[in-house]
């Protein structure tokens, strides 16, 4: 039996959702952030609609002028500045496992995915200390990421996914 407080399903969602929009959002992942949102995002949002969400992306999380209002890398937030020592060290937590990507380590989506990866090996005391330790380092900066979000979202999806995050997170 393992210890892993969040359901894999949960996280690989919140990893697709908090990751750039190449396509529209699946359906089964935009029904389980309905469930606890007032509103209901359907699957395809219409003719502009993955352009405007890639758009809204691009403003929250990846430039937007005069700054970035939700930078979604944990070091900004820890250490105030990007690629910091807790981003070297995910980088060489991920090694470990043999989990590579092309984003920086500490992107949301991308630790949201380790997570996940992690909550789907057998269960021994080194996977539960990593486990425990990569969601605490989430649980640590992502309460200052979400609020930046929901202030900042002026369409209110990457709101909702917020909102469903911080559910998931913080039971």
């Amino acid at each position: 039996m393992n210890n892993f407080k969040i359901d894999a399903e949960k996280l690989q969602t919140l990893s697709r959702l908090f990751s750039y929009p190449e396509k529209c959002p699946d359906i089964s992942d935009l029904n389980k952030i309905a469930l606890i949102t007032e509103k209901k995002w359907e699957g395809e949002p219409g003719k502009n609609g993955l352009q405007i969400l890639q758009n809204n992306y691009v403003n929250l999380f990846i430039n937007a002028l005069p700054e970035l209002p939700c930078p979604p890398y944990g070091s900004f937030y820890l250490e105030g500045v990007l690629m910091g020592e807790s981003t070297v060290r995910l980088k060489n937590l991920y090694h470990e496992y043999g989990f590579h990507t092309d984003e920086i380590a500490d992107h949301i989506a991308v630790e949201l995915e380790f997570l996940a990866m992690l909550s789907t090996l057998p269960t021994h005391d080194r996977i539960q200390k990593d486990y425990d330790f990569l969601l605490d380092h989430l649980r640590q900066w992502t309460p200052e990421f979400f609020k930046q979000v929901g202030k900042s979202d002026k369409i209110g999806f990457y709101k909702d996914v917020s909102r469903y995050a911080q559910k998931v997170f913080f039971l």
